[in-house]
């Protein structure tokens, strides 16, 4: 019993007051920004027109920024050729509405399947890919340093949590990347994230500066179905407060702000879609996120608010949503 003490029980305690007085010193911010994540294939998976349906985001909610990600197999579609066609347009419409940018760059971005691998790169080596990533990263880079609208990057998506249909998380590889990207654009800061619910941040946090984490409350897996998460706000603070002395900003990356569905948002009902996402739900997962007092929280699921007014006949997550900009 004296060797559990000394070896679980002691580490614990210092680790729960460790984050109880570090926590005071993370800032309260109580009136927070709000930032359109938006994906055009995302889009036009619920079967829209990708630059159409951010053009009726700008103009029904006016948002000050967006999060826009480079996907691999987009801008890449034919090894050696890449296309910036449409991202550009993207980035020209946030720009002409007076946004600015967070640009998420690398091999694992948001949305499923996490990598975005074009179809070319199926067999090849390991050693290939790598060197293909980091020639696909320097020519994003490079192509987008000089834009005045995009005021962050960011790195990848979880990179050292294991999620989606990638390899083992290798931080090693992160750490070259986060080199490489500094070294072409040293000023603008750059935003890594990681699981709010299943991580408790250090490995990410020592590579960063700001630190993005999800905030999710209703999730589904095969093994228990519908599951929901008990964390509190303070819960993100506190963790927040553990790894103050290295992160200067903590973010909520993904807001849960659309249904988790098990087979894909298209194949769910409305009854089914509010299991996990009612509007009272919505609304909760907001206070929990203001609760935080983080200054900037990614909203997740705008693309699925048209898509529910369009398809399921529910235009209440449509609405909601215009109280965050108004």
């Amino acid at each position: 019993m004296k060797y559990i003490f000394w070896l679980v029980v002691l580490p614990l305690l210092v680790l729960l007051i460790t984050g109880v007085v570090m926590e005071k010193k993370v800032p309260f911010v109580s009136e927070p920004e709000y930032i359109v994540t938006y994906s055009a294939s995302h889009a036009r998976y619920l079967g829209y027109d990708g630059l159409e349906l951010m053009r009726q985001i700008i103009n029904d909610y006016q948002p000050k920024q967006f999060r826009l990600q480079a996907n691999w197999n987009e801008i890449e579609p034919e090894k050696g050729r890449f296309d910036f066609q449409e991202l550009d347009a993207l980035v020209a419409l946030a720009k002409n509405s007076g946004a600015t940018i967070t640009l998420a760059i690398g091999r694992k971005l948001p949305r499923w399947p996490e990598c975005h691998d074009p179809a070319w790169l199926a067999d090849m080596r390991i050693d290939e890919i790598k060197d293909l990533h980091f020639k696909m990263l320097r020519t994003v880079i490079e192509h987008y340093r000089y834009e005045p609208a995009i005021i962050r990057w960011q790195l990848e998506n979880e990179p050292l949590f294991s999620y989606g249909t990638c390899l083992a998380p290798n931080k090693h590889r992160l750490v070259e990347s986060i080199k490489l990207l500094q070294k072409l654009d040293p000023d603008r800061p750059i935003l890594l994230t990681d699981s709010g619910e299943l991580s408790f941040w250090w490995e990410t946090a020592v590579l960063t500066e700001e630190l993005g984490t999800t905030l999710y409350r209703v999730t589904w897996n095969p093994a228990f179905g519908y599951f929901s998460y008990p964390w509190p706000a303070y819960y993100y603070r506190w963790k927040a407060g553990l790894v103050s002395p290295w992160v200067k900003k903590v973010v909520v990356s993904e807001l849960q702000l659309e249904p988790w569905a098990p087979q894909g948002l298209k194949t769910l009902s409305l009854a089914e879609a509010q299991k996990s996402l009612s509007l009272q739900k919505f609304q909760k997962n907001i206070d929990l996120f203001r609760r935080t007092g983080f200054s900037e929280a990614f909203l997740w699921g705008v693309e699925w608010w048209y898509y529910a007014r369009d398809n399921l006949g529910e235009p209440v997550y449509w609405q909601a949503g215009k109280n965050l900009f108004f």
